[in-house]
């Protein structure tokens, strides 16, 4: 059964949750950036194809089973930190350069503030859990 051209639409940047890039332009790129932990490494992935000429897309309707949030259960503070910081890298590698001081601390700001606050939540979810 084919899909109608409808159910593409061209996007930004998609999810490594379920990617599909053919093997010459993943070789091209060369690969995810080690730099990345987890988090951010498809948004610099995805903006390299684009670079490259390609188009990310993404198909309406497809159904994929994905193990979400396996990580973060088991070390929810680990995910959070290399999730952040995989923000900061993209930021510095792609956008730090193009914007003037005021606009680099305020954004330097907001990933590690938004940090702390999630790292309260959790901590705060931690000892709940023990004594509850």
């Amino acid at each position: 059964m084919g899909r109608a051209v409808d159910d593409v639409q061209a996007v930004l940047a998609t999810s490594v949750a379920l990617m599909l890039i053919p093997r010459s332009l993943f070789k091209r790129l060369e690969g995810f950036d080690p730099g990345y932990r987890l988090h951010a490494e498809d948004l610099d992935l995805c903006r390299g194809a684009r670079l490259a000429g390609a188009t990310d897309a993404v198909v309406d309707g497809v159904r994929v089973l994905h193990g979400r949030g396996v990580s973060s259960r088991a070390g929810p503070l680990f995910v959070d930190w290399h999730k952040h910081r995989g923000l900061l890298r993209y930021f510095r590698k792609f956008e730090s350069g193009r914007r003037g001081p005021v606009v680099r601390a305020a954004v330097y700001v907001s990933i590690w503030l938004r940090f702390a606050i999630t790292a309260v939540k959790v901590l705060r979810g931690r000892g709940q859990q023990r004594t509850g």
